[in-house]
């Protein structure tokens, strides 16, 4: 367990870890822009990339990856929902369809290249801006946080579980255990029980709502 512990603290696994994310974001982009469901972000993203609005979509998910790539090195905490399923599931999308290379993305194999790409750009630029912050200050490891990253997470919980029991019975089951599984480790028990959702809608997939 210790050598995992300081796996996770290595510079290139966090960019590693970006980039894997990214991938799985674009890839969920071209999913809903092909097959109307997958997307992994608020549905007003998705929307405005449906609707063509791409330079709409590049500005408001844009800004939240500035934002939160310049705050990631400072809190050491980089959000999984502001900066990278909003910024590059709407942001990056966004710029991509505005530059006519749409095809980037509604090609699977290429949409998971492209956002492995940014994704390991993220991380770089992450790392490279916590080489520049000022002496003194403590900006910890930096995690990578989904879903609440405070104690409030702790009374959010149910209600997630509830939301997922309603969507699928699989489903709120693997929340439950992500969940258990998170707090056992004394992680963040949203992110566990998102990431159990993850892992099993991909096996028991939710058909997209007429």
């Amino acid at each position: 367990m210790e050598k995992l512990k300081n796996l996770f603290m290595k510079d290139w696994f966090f960019v590693a870890i970006t980039a894997l994310i990214c991938a799985g974001i674009m890839g969920s982009v071209h999913m809903y822009m092909v097959y109307n469901t997958g997307y992994m972000n608020v549905i007003a993203g998705g929307q405005l990339l449906k609707t063509g609005d791409y330079a709409t979509a590049a500005g408001f998910g844009g800004g939240f990856l500035i934002a939160r790539i310049l705050e990631g090195p400072l809190v050491g905490i980089l959000d999984i929902g502001g900066s990278l399923m909003m910024g590059v599931g709407a942001g990056v999308a966004g710029i991509i369809y505005q530059m006519n290379l749409g095809w980037m993305i509604e090609n699977f194999a290429m949409s998971l290249i492209l956002g492995a790409v940014v994704g390991a750009v993220i991380g770089l630029v992450v790392m490279g801006i916590r080489t520049f912050v000022p002496k003194g200050v403590q900006a910890g490891g930096s995690d990578i946080m989904m879903g609440v990253g405070h104690q409030l997470s702790s009374w959010l919980g149910p209600l997630f579980l509830i939301a997922a029991l309603g969507a699928s019975i699989p489903i709120g089951i693997c929340g439950a255990i992500g969940g258990a599984a998170a707090y056992k480790m004394d992680k963040n028990i949203v992110g566990g029980i998102i990431l159990g959702m993850f892992i099993a809608a991909f096996f028991w997939p939710i058909a997209p709502a007429a």
